[in-house]
């Protein structure tokens, strides 16, 4: 009888404990975050994704980047939730959007998704999303409604926002920033519309109470605002008039990654190049950057830059892509052996 007493006030002191804003982690690599009562927001490894459950039922927003974090979130939905899986949405075509839902279609959960991400997922190899839909979409979880709704291309070409609105909740993913001040990851963005894109997001879901970006902390609607100045700079702008570091003679062949300069210099494993022009196959397009110092690291196949010229260029014919022609401050490229290919980490866009 004191087991039993002891287990039920265990039980119960952990489900007091847990309540709204506060977190708990699930595993090594799960933390979950209380919004209310039926809504969560799951973290792993930096990527933020929700869970929305009522009546029984529960929709899984953006999978976490690991099958095995996936299993382990399923699980506390269905053990601690009490609720049945009945949705899994994916909000890009990024593999920490959806890394996860070859894992959830075993278990025969539908999932959704815009119907650019599904093209976008197939053409790549990727599990593809079972539902797709055009512009917008609602979703009926427990007998309320979610609604799902692409705006525009920003941090990829796909990215939808999740709008849950009796509780005022916005899933903004990776088309949000949160205020770390970073630029983020540009390899796959259209720098030139992302601010109008936020300002779409904004126009329909100002009002709401909590924002919940793809990494980082939470907020309000001062992360879509601090979003659409970030690249306000640059929307609809080249900067193909302006002067950059020419080509040089010194020349180095990395596979992949070409870089010429004007002198170099050897630092352990690393290269640095001074007055240099970095070439990387990106598949049927060609990022280049111009930088008056830029190191190569071999042991991780990237290539950082203090300041510069970074353009995306179409292998056919040479073309300039406008809304990824910007001038940066910081910049890192590192080459990936997935679907994504390469990050390009940008610290801040220069005015």
């Amino acid at each position: 009888m004191k087991l039993v007493f002891f287990a039920v006030l265990f039980l119960s002191s952990s489900l007091v404990a847990f309540t709204q804003g506060t977190s708990r982690r699930i595993s090594d690599k799960l933390q979950i975050i209380k919004l209310s009562k039926e809504v969560y927001v799951h973290v792993s490894e930096g990527s933020n994704g929700m869970v929305i459950v009522r009546g029984g039922e529960g929709a899984i927003v953006s999978t976490p980047p690991t099958d095995e974090a996936t299993v382990s979130l399923m699980q506390w939905v269905q053990d601690s939730l009490q609720a049945r899986i009945v949705a899994c949405i994916i909000d890009s075509w990024h593999p920490d959007n959806m890394e996860g839902l070859d894992v959830v279609h075993r278990q025969g959960i539908k999932s959704y998704a815009n119907d650019l991400t599904r093209t976008m997922a197939a053409e790549k190899g990727l599990p593809v999303p079972g539902v797709g839909f055009s512009g917008e979409m609602e979703l009926a979880i427990g007998g309320k409604k979610l609604v799902l709704q692409y705006f525009g291309p920003a941090h990829t070409s796909d990215g939808i926002s999740v709008w849950i609105p009796d509780e005022k909740i916005l899933f903004g993913g990776n088309a949000v920033r949160n205020m770390n001040g970073w630029v983020g990851n540009v390899g796959d963005a259209n720098i030139g519309q992302w601010s109008q894109t936020i300002q779409k997001v904004k126009s329909e879901f100002g009002s709401a109470a909590v924002v919940v970006p793809g990494h980082g902390n939470l907020g309000g609607p001062e992360l879509l605002d601090f979003t659409f100045g970030l690249y306000q700079a640059c929307a609809g702008k080249g900067v193909s008039d302006r002067k950059v570091v020419k080509r040089a003679p010194i020349s180095r062949d990395f596979g992949r990654i070409q870089i010429s300069a004007e002198r170099d210099s050897v630092a352990g494993n690393a290269a640095c190049f001074f007055g240099a022009t970095v070439i990387v196959d990106k598949g049927d397009q060609y990022l280049v950057i111009e930088s008056p110092l830029a190191g190569y690291h071999p042991d991780s196949k990237s290539v950082e830059s203090v300041s510069g010229r970074l353009r995306i260029m179409n292998k056919s014919d040479g073309s300039v892509l406008p809304e990824m022609d910007i001038l940066y401050k910081g910049n890192t490229v590192s080459l990936r052996d997935d679907a994504v290919g390469m990050t390009v980490i940008v610290r801040e866009l220069a005015r």
